[in-house]
């Protein structure tokens, strides 16, 4: 409200408030670069403690993770983008991931923290080349720290069809034998 100086004017105007929507994505880093899973896909992240090798699984999966009650699918995301794969660290972690009602986890090489990103902020990524990491890539931002990169990454994208119904068709898998990393 604005009032002038003889008290006599009165000039109500309504505060605009810009409403931006966003959107809470989990940071992380794989090989060096930026890289950001949505908020709402996310079941859980923890320590890499035991993964067990499943022969014939593609090579971009080390195996299966007891997680909880859950058995999930382990997919490097070194190997799944085409870096060199390395070994895990204590910085490493395991993104747990929903698509739908199954779970998938996701091996990074750091987690980072969580941030909101404006809508608006976020770019389609084109895709220029499907052997490329960008056929699992939904979209990219700046952050506004460092104007880096960050590309945001589908978990659903990052195996096929013919793989997911191979990794997540059953509807319970049986936990052999681990092996202690």
């Amino acid at each position: 409200m604005k009032i002038s100086n003889n008290y006599k004017d009165y000039d109500e105007k309504e505060e605009k408030q810009e409403v931006v929507e966003t959107r809470r994505m989990l940071m992380m880093l794989v090989n060096g670069i930026d890289f950001a899973i949505d908020f709402n896909e996310i079941v859980e992240i923890s320590r890499i403690k035991k993964i067990t090798p499943i022969p014939e699984f593609p090579s971009y999966v080390s195996g299966i993770v007891q997680v909880g009650e859950y058995t999930v699918p382990a997919i490097d995301a070194r190997a799944r983008f085409g870096f060199e794969r390395v070994p895990i660290s204590d910085r490493s972690c395991l993104v747990v991931a929903k698509d739908g009602e199954k779970r998938i986890g996701i091996i990074v090489d750091a987690v980072k923290r969580f941030r909101d990103t404006a809508v608006h902020d976020i770019q389609e990524m084109p895709q220029l080349n499907s052997e490329a990491f960008s056929r699992y890539i939904t979209g990219v931002f700046r952050r506004t720290t460092d104007n880096r990169l960050c590309y945001i990454v589908s978990p659903k994208l990052m195996y096929s069809l013919t793989e997911r119904e191979a990794m997540l068709g059953e509807d319970e898998v049986k936990m052999p034998d681990t092996i202690e990393l």
